[in-house]
């Protein structure tokens, strides 16, 4: 089975939940103006809801990130690093968003089981915060998955160099 067989399927997991998580932060944020605005009264709970949505949202945007191979350049050092070590950068940009991603995963399991042990609550609807961080742990543990894959999405890449 070749790991580009189950990196594509990861790719649109990463796009419907985010997709998911967008829509329904809109349409979350959207009543709650509207019920503020006529009403007085504001979803209870929407903005840690909204919160917890907006982490689940960056996690399968890591997905995305990902396969696309997209990544925040500075120019001032992009170029002259591209110009002096062509055959390099491309290995060392792989290896820096492969070390980040690796460390985040870790992190987040460690933050995760830390507060799922603890019980650790939301303030508002006390909604226990770990299985929040455990699924954003889960996202960019695929996020991982997928850049170690090599897969990366190509109508993104069409006329580029692999």
């Amino acid at each position: 089975m070749s790991p580009h067989s189950w990196a594509r399927p990861l790719y649109r997991i990463g796009q419907v939940v985010g997709t998911l998580a967008v829509i329904t932060i809109a349409l979350l944020t959207a009543a709650d103006v509207v019920l503020r605005y006529f009403f007085n009264a504001a979803i209870f709970g929407a903005a840690e809801v909204a919160n917890a949505l907006l982490a689940v949202l960056v996690g399968a945007g890591l997905i995305i990130v990902a396969a696309q191979r997209l990544h925040i350049c500075v120019d001032l050092f992009d170029a002259p690093l591209r110009r002096r070590l062509p055959k390099l950068y491309p290995r060392w940009i792989f290896g820096a968003e492969l070390l980040g991603t690796a460390a985040l995963a870790t992190l987040l399991v460690q933050h995760a089981m830390h507060t799922i042990d603890f019980g650790e609550l939301t303030p508002v609807l006390e909604f226990p915060i770990g299985w929040v961080f455990a699924l954003v742990a889960l996202l960019v543990i695929m996020a991982l998955a997928v850049l170690l894959s090599g897969w990366r999405d190509e109508k993104m890449h069409q006329g580029e160099e692999k």
